[in-house]
């Protein structure tokens, strides 16, 4: 299959050549291209002609919406963390929201984990921080608590030093 703008390409670079006004036939030849419409580029590599569009796939679809789901419940839990303790770093990738917290006790912890909804969810620690995971909205979640393996050690040796005075 043949290009056919090809021969007017090349009459627009013969004539830039042999009849330029400029000391420059090649930017001469290339605006005259433009101007007749060949150098406009194209956002989408399969627009150009005899390139196909596959259709995406139902896998894509779905993490595509999964993706826009995560980022929308991300911008409403931004807005809705206003009032909790600390400042959160709420963000979304992947299909996931995250929330990075920084509890300065296990109260404002639980009350984190209470206001996503967590329960008694299974949670994994990293000996720096704990990580909660969670459904909010709908999209997947995870709560990551910064120091919270700390706050449950402090909480554990003030318990191990009130048994130990009891005679």
């Amino acid at each position: 299959m043949t290009n056919p703008n090809i021969e007017r390409a090349a009459r627009a670079i013969a004539a830039a050549v042999v009849h330029g006004t400029t000391g420059d036939p090649a930017l001469e030849a290339a605006q005259q291209l433009d101007e007749l419409g060949l150098l406009k580029q194209s956002t989408d590599p399969f627009s150009v002609p005899g390139k196909n569009r596959p259709a995406p796939s139902p896998a894509a679809v779905a993490a595509l919406d999964q993706c826009r789901r995560a980022k929308s419940v991300a911008d409403t839990a931004r807005a809705q963390a206003d009032g909790m303790p600390g400042k959160p770093d709420v963000s979304a990738a992947g299909g996931e929201v995250q929330f990075v917290v920084h509890p300065r006790s296990l109260a404002d912890w639980k009350q984190w984990m209470h206001a996503l909804g967590v329960g008694d969810a299974r949670a994994d620690s990293t000996g720096v921080s704990m990580t909660v995971r969670c459904k909010v909205g709908g999209v997947r979640a995870r709560l990551v608590g910064i120091g919270v393996p700390a706050l449950y050690g402090e909480q554990l040796a003030d318990l191990g030093r009130r048994t130990a005075v009891r005679p």
